[in-house]
């Protein structure tokens, strides 16, 4: 495990840590924001010798503070050992803090500055994946940490009452329109161009509510599980619980717009096509 630079931005490092995220992704990356005394991102890694890996791949850098994208276990699992290593300090919107065993020395927001020795980042509150959701601006606006709202391996799931498609739909336009050059995604590998990524993401996810609503109009009354097959005809059928989930979350989004009905459980199409 070692610290890799990223070329053509200066002060920005990342290590690949292994961590119990979702396949195909093995690792999280733990940005490192600054030269000698850095701000460490997500320093994930549940076991000994993954937190171990981190430590020593950060030598010789001081880890000025914990930066958290958000609370999900793949993203939090070295916080406390490296903490307890540096003595670094944990920052994070008070949503993360809530869902966490450990303390949180300092709550962010959206417009907060997170200082390092190449330069002050600004905090991005960007709900939709988790409601505490943050994202970091580079003092020259060319880079964004994505935490996951994006994903350079795998996809990102949204998973209801945390997972929200429409506050996640916000949140990608918003990183859009301020159109960085690079995303730095919490797993796999740093995104160029940035902008292109983030339109097809909102494209996507719009042709897929489109294809829910159609499978519900088909279906006239249905459950989430029973619209997976329709909604992802290959995908193996160890998986479709994680796709329901999904479905879930557009379904949700259908039913805020006034699109479907809802009853407990049930969904019932209430308009004609999309």
């Amino acid at each position: 495990m070692s610290a890799e630079a990223v070329p053509g931005a200066p002060g920005i490092a990342r290590v690949a840590v292994p961590s119990p995220t979702l396949p195909p992704a093995t690792t999280t990356n733990c940005w490192l924001l600054g030269q000698s005394a850095v701000v460490a991102v997500d320093p994930a890694g549940v076991r000994p010798e993954a937190r171990s890996g981190l430590a020593e791949a950060l030598w010789p850098r001081r880890v000025h503070a914990i930066f958290l994208t958000h609370h999900h276990p793949d993203h939090v699992g070295g916080v406390e050992d490296l903490r307890a290593r540096t003595g670094a300090a944990v920052w994070a919107h008070a949503h993360t803090a809530a869902h966490v065993t450990f303390p949180v020395d300092r709550l962010l927001d959206d417009g907060d500055e997170v200082a390092t020795d190449v330069g002050v980042w600004t905090a991005l509150h960007t709900p939709g994946h988790a409601r505490g959701h943050l994202c970091l601006r580079s003092p020259d606006g060319q880079s964004i940490v994505a935490g996951d709202m994006v994903a350079g391996e795998g996809t990102i799931v949204l998973d209801p009452p945390e997972g929200e498609l429409d506050l996640y739909l916000h949140s990608l336009a918003r990183l859009e329109a301020l159109a960085p050059a690079r995303l730095l995604p919490a797993h796999g590998d740093v995104i160029e161009p940035a902008v292109p990524l983030l339109r097809h993401y909102i494209k996507h996810r719009n042709a897929r509510t489109a294809q829910v609503l159609r499978a519900l109009q088909a279906a006239g009354r249905s459950t989430p599980i029973r619209l997976v097959p329709t909604v992802y005809p290959d995908l193996p059928l160890p998986f479709h619980p994680v796709a329901a989930r999904q479905v879930l979350c557009h379904l949700h989004w259908l039913a805020r717009r006034g699109d479907i009905l809802v009853d407990g459980d049930t969904f019932q199409a209430s308009g004609g096509p999309p």
